[in-house]
Order: structure tokens, then sequence, then C-alpha cells
């Protein structure tokens, strides 16, 4: 490990991290555990004896003649699956790889290194020509904490063919970590990047968020250890380092301005940390310490606004429900924030927090674990994807003691598989407890429907599903306060649905087909189960998604679920309502998207034309028990859906006293909404703020963070970070 950048005791340095023993504690076994992953199988060749029909594994080329290690029968070797050898050098050295194993691979190999540098296996295996010229995404954010840990135990030989290969790093094709092919590329990748596109990838094919933050900070990195003769894909190491710094620069001012793209991703957050850990531990420049250590802060308070039991709570883009095993980004929290239920003594962090010097500053720490005053509420306003326009997403949120809900309101149909529009996290007895729900047209935790629409007010949701109303030809479509000089890039949309209408356009795009009734469940089986998920994709109805090893009690119309210390309410805007709740023997042989659903969790469904529910929350600690919120829900709150199916529109007093007026919008993607005699103005839902909350405000390109008793904020003045102690109101 190497000593923090900064000794001073400023409140924002991370030298005020207040838990230094336990992270120790946490992370001492941890190198030991990820070498134990092992490496070197992945990417070998897989045959089958001929004789046998026994597996085979093998470096070995297409075409090649192995030998049965059964029964030692010569044979060719035939495709070598996604992940195996491609091609051979005049040598006989591989020189290609299918896939990206070293995503996979090259933590364990590191860790073993580390605890054995003579490690033969691992030396060579790291010396194969095929593994130094995988560069691309995940692997090069792997080599660039390789390489300043232990590129000197590997010798000059091998630094120089490293050098080679990054050098010449160029990918024509998007190499997968799983077993897809991608289409072809617009322009080959690089690390380097495109100057003047957001973090150096063009919208079309030029790479996720995390993808890009993976590339430019490795190339940064290298930029600055390497030495001056080698090249970063073709560039001089100072090109190189000019370049990337002034794209990673960019990024993080318009943070600042647009907050980013892909926000409060679990799934992806983990790897362009990582990455950014890279260039604060390694790089030798403090400029770029200095925005490594902003990006790092910037990303763990803002996320850690939002956890509950290590657990993001409201909405992400690319991201899900958490599953019975900690995710990544979890095990990361736990790991610098030791706050969660879930047991984690066999818990396995990355390679990357195992040797890091970083630590999230005690104002950071406090928000994360929550050791600030609740509830509270904030508000978020969120790009495009790639944040070449703002406001354009308009999220709620609110914090209680013992869980978290929030909502966004969505303006486009962009990633719709990989996007989270609102869930609730509970703090629960051994791991989260969470929920979510909607619409079931993508068939999984996270898909956005355009058929339903959310709205939010303290702890109440409410959730409507409905037909689409068409548009005819001749209807203007207009969206406000987008004029014909300020055309919006929405991504991979075609160019008839930028601009003006987007809004609109995409409703008729996407949702265009009638709802179908919903197909009951037809049995207690599993293809029954299977056909149930399968088939109502495209029903009218809306799901709601509980875990499930709850017990939800219908008393009335009304469903009550107890959460651990929350209690839920979910009150039916249709005539019935049903469980869906298969026995453990059933789920676990359900299979493809159904099984990944019924693992974890089971459903209230909620059929009907126009069909959806309201939730409530509340805590155990002001209600005593069940029957009490029950008691509370009945007296406290007022449903007027008379009506909801012949203009949309829903009238409901709440449970926290809130007059909430919704009106569906069947040609568009979100809600008109009044909330206690005052209008919800999406496109202004923040005036201008990309944070507006309690404890974090992010605007005008400056964040200001407090835990209530004391704060800082952060800007970059002239290209270089400012920092400073910042009054608590």
């Amino acid at each position: 490990m190497i000593p923090s950048c900064s000794l001073a005791q400023n409140i924002w340095d991370n030298s005020t991290y207040p838990d230094e023993a336990g992270f120790q504690r946490r992370m001492k076994p941890m190198v030991q555990r990820i070498a134990d992953v092992g490496f070197g199988t992945r990417s070998l060749a897989m045959s089958k004896c001929p004789d046998t029909g026994l597996p085979v594994k093998i470096w070995a080329v297409k075409g090649e003649t192995i030998i049965s290690p059964y029964t030692g029968r010569a044979y060719l070797q035939g495709d070598t699956g996604y992940f195996g050898p491609k091609a051979r050098n005049e040598k006989g050295e591989i020189i290609a790889f299918g896939g990206d194993p070293l995503k996979v691979d090259l933590p364990p190999t590191t860790a073993a290194l580390l605890l054995d540098s003579g490690n033969q296996r691992a030396r060579a295996y790291l010396s194969i020509p095929g593994n130094l010229r995988q560069q691309y995404h995940f692997a090069c954010k792997n080599w660039a904490r390789f390489y300043p840990l232990l590129a000197e135990k590997m010798g000059e030989k091998w630094k120089r063919n490293f050098y080679h290969w990054v050098g010449e790093y160029r990918e024509s094709r998007r190499p997968s970590d799983g077993n897809r092919q991608w289409l072809s590329l617009s322009r080959a990748h690089d690390l380097v990047g495109e100057p003047g596109q957001l973090l150096g990838g063009n919208v079309k094919d030029g790479g996720t968020e995390n993808h890009k933050t993976m590339w430019r900070t490795s190339a940064l990195l290298y930029s600055q250890l390497f030495p001056d003769s080698a090249t970063i894909s073709g560039y001089t190491t100072s090109e190189a380092e000019r370049l990337t710094k002034e794209i990673l620069l960019d990024y993080m001012k318009r943070i600042l301005r647009t907050g980013n793209g892909e926000y409060d991703s679990q799934v992806y957050y983990p790897h362009s940390i990582e990455a950014f850990l890279n260039l604060y531990d390694f790089s030798p420049d403090e400029e770029t310490r200095q925005m490594a250590k902003f990006i790092l802060d910037y990303y763990f308070v803002t996320y850690g606004l939002k956890v509950v039991d290590a657990t993001i709570a409201g909405a992400q883009k690319r991201g899900y429900l958490a599953s019975g095993n900690p995710g990544e980004m979890e095990t990361m929290l736990w790991g610098f924030f030791d706050h969660t239920s879930r047991d984690m003594s066999e818990a396995r962090t990355t390679i990357h927090q195992a040797t890091t010097s970083y630590r999230p500053n005690k104002i950071i720490y406090d928000i994360v674990r929550k050791n600030v005053v609740r509830p509270f509420e904030a508000r978020m306003s969120r790009p495009f994807y790639h944040m070449d326009h703002t406001h354009a997403f308009a999220e709620t949120f609110y914090a209680s003691g013992s869980y978290a809900m929030g909502n966004v309101q969505m303006t486009i149909v962009d990633n719709p598989n990989q996007q989270m529009v609102w869930s609730l996290v509970a703090r629960g007895k051994r791991g989260p407890l969470c929920f979510s729900g909607g619409h079931p047209m993508r068939g999984s935790t996270s898909g956005h429907s355009p058929y339903t629409q959310t709205l939010q007010s303290k702890g109440t949701m409410i959730l409507v599903t409905a037909p689409t109303r068409m548009i005819a030809a001749e209807d203007t479509l207009i969206a406000p306060n987008f004029s014909k000089t300020n055309r919006v890039n929405l991504w991979h949309l075609p160019k008839e649905e930028q601009g003006k209408g987007f809004e609109t356009r995409n409703r008729q795009k996407y949702a265009r087909d009638p709802l179908k009734s919903m197909i009951p469940l037809l049995g207690e089986t599993v293809s029954s189960y299977e056909n149930f998920w399968h088939d109502n994709k495209r029903s009218a109805c809306s799901w709601f998604y509980y875990p499930k090893e709850l017990k939800p009690q219908k008393v009335g119309n009304n469903w009550y679920i107890e959460a651990h210390n929350t209690f839920i309410a979910v009150v039916p805007l249709t005539e019935s309502s049903a469980l869906v709740n298969p026995s453990q023997e059933i789920r676990d042989q359900i299979k493809g998207e159904a099984g990944k659903f019924f693992k974890d969790y089971s459903l209230l469904v909620f059929p009907g034309d126009v069909s959806g529910y309201i939730v409530e929350t509340g805590e155990r600690s002001q209600y005593g028990n069940l029957k009490a919120f029950q008691k509370a829900i009945t007296e406290k709150t007022t449903v007027d859906q008379s009506a909801l199916r012949s203009k949309l529109s829903l009238n409901y007093q709440s449970l926290a006293g809130d007059i909430i007026n919704m009106w569906y919008q069947p040609s568009g993607l979100r809600c008109r909404a009044v909330i206690n005699n005052k209008e919800r103005d999406w496109d202004h839902f923040t005036k201008g703020a990309v944070y507006d909350s309690p404890y974090i405000k992010v605007k005008n390109g400056k964040m200001i963070v407090n835990n209530g008793t004391e704060g800082y904020s952060v800007q970059f003045i002239k290209d270089r970070l400012e920092w400073k102690a910042a009054r608590v109101r």
C-alpha cells in the first residue's frame, strides 16, 4: 500500500476516515480469498474426447492436433469456444483470445503473485502474448492495478512486451465477458479515445460510461508510469497524458453541472470506482490524484445518500434489485463502511479495494451509514446518458429511519432493461429487503415499461399502468423548453425521434400495442409459473415485487407487509389482486427469466385495463405493530379513483397528510401531478441543481457536502480543484 496523498486533517481529507482498524481487519483475508478463485481455465480451448465424450480443456487453436488425456487418441481441435485461443505467432505463442477472460482471471492472478512473486504458473500465464494484448475496458482496468504493483517483479523483458501490446492496442471488435457477439464498430476502440467526445467515446458505439472510464484512466496511468520511449495505442506518452487528462477533466466538470449519465448503477459503479482507485493509488502526478479523489468522493457520497443496508434505494440507470447474494457494490460498501445486516464473514471484495490507500472521509462515512438526521427528502436532476442535455429525468427520494424509497420521471426509453424506475429498500435482519414493480413488459425487476407511470411524495408511491393513446399524424408534438437550435442527442434513437416531442414519440414507438387481459396462473407446476411470467409481458396489469421470505397479509382490499422495522401497505387500484408465490421446491426448478426472478422474489398482481396500486410506508418505532399501522392507513388515507378509468386521474390523501392529485398521461412517459396545491414542474424540478438535499447540494459547478455538523465544498477553479470548509445551516 501507499500513503495517502494528504496528511492535513481537513474535514474533506481521506485521513479523517474513522474506521481504519476495522477496514484493515476486513481486508486482511482478501488477497488470499481472491487468489483462491483460481485462474487460467476460462480461456482454455474446449473439446470432447472422441472415445469417452468427457470434456477436454487445453491450450490449442482450432485445427491443431491434440491428445485425449483419457485414451491417448489424437484428434483435431474444433471451435475453441468464445474465450478460447484464436491464433498463434511464428514462435508458437498464443497471440489472441476471444471474449474478455481477464476481467475475471487477472485479479486472482495478481493476488497469487502478491502472495508469492515467484509463482511460476501465474508468471507464465501473464506472459502469454494473447493475455498481454488484452486491454479492453475490464482487462485494462485490472492491468492498471497489476502493473504498478508487480511489473518490477516480472522483469525487463516482460515489461518491454507489455509496452509493445499497450502501444499496439486498437480493438475493431467489442469483446464480451459473456458468450455474446457484438456488431462491428464505426471506429476502432483504443485506450486514449476520441478527443472531443464524452469520455473519449462516440455516441453510437464508443463504449458505455464505465467502459470509457476504465480505458481513459488506464491510458492516463500508463502514460505517467511508462518510459518516454513507450506508446499508448500509438500515441506518445506525453500526448496520451494530455488527451486523457483533458477528457477526464471534462467529465468531472460536467458532472458538477449535469450529473453523470450512468447514475447510481450498483452493477457498473464498482468498475468505474476501481478505475479511479488506480489513479489515486499510483499516479505520480498530484493533480491527477486530486482529480481521482474528487470523483471517488463524488461516487461514494452521492450513491451513499441513497443507501440502506449497503443497498441502493430508488432509481438507477443500469441497475437491478439486490439478489440473495451481495453484489459487487454492496461488498465494496461493506469493505469501507461495514454497515449491512448480511453475514459477510465469507465475503470477497476486489483486488483494487484490498490494496488501495483511498478512504472515504468522515463526512461521506456518516452519510453512507446514515449517521445523519432522518427522515429527509432529496431531489435529483439526471441528464441524458451521454450528458449532452441537462434536467432530462426528475428524481424524487425519501429516506426514513429503517428504509428509503425513490423514483424517477422518465422522458425517453433508453436502455430499458437496466432502468430501475423506482424501488424501496428496508433494512433487514439477514440482508436488505427490496421492493419494486410495474408493468411486466421487460420481464425483469429493472425493466422500464412505457405503460407505467409513478408519482412519489415522501413515503408514498402511486403507480398506474394504462393503454397508450395514439396520436394522429397531424397532431403537434411539442416538448417544453426545447428550441430548434437546442436539439438533444437521444443516444441510439433515430433522428426523427430527436428534438421536440421526444417523450410522446417514444411512447408511440415502444408502447403502440394494445394491452391484453392478464392470463391467470394456471396450477402449481413449474411450467405454469414459467408460462405465467412469459405470457403476460404485454398484459393489462401491474405487478409488485417483494422478497420471497416475507408474508403479505390481506386485510379488506389492502395488502400489508412487515419488513423487519418497516411497515408497507399496498392499496389496490383494481377490483382484484392476488399473490403469485411458488413453493421453494418449484422455485428451484423454474428456468430462464422467471427462474432468475423467483429465486429471490414473489409477486402481488393487479390485473385491469387501468391498473396499479399505492404504496404507503411506516416505521415500527412510530406504530409499534402492524395492526396499528393498518388502523392508521384505514383512518388517515383516502382514495378517490372515481375518474381513474374515465379520465386517468386520481386523488389521494396520504398517510403523511399530503393531498396528491395525479393525472396519467396516455401519450407520454411521465404523469402530471399536483401535491398540496403545487404542480410538479418536472423540467425545472430542482431549479437548476443536480442534487438538492439537506446533505448534498450540487449546482453551478460546485458540490457542498455536510453531515449536519460540519461540511465542505469542492469545485474546479481554472481546471484545478479547490476544497473549502463550508458552514452547516
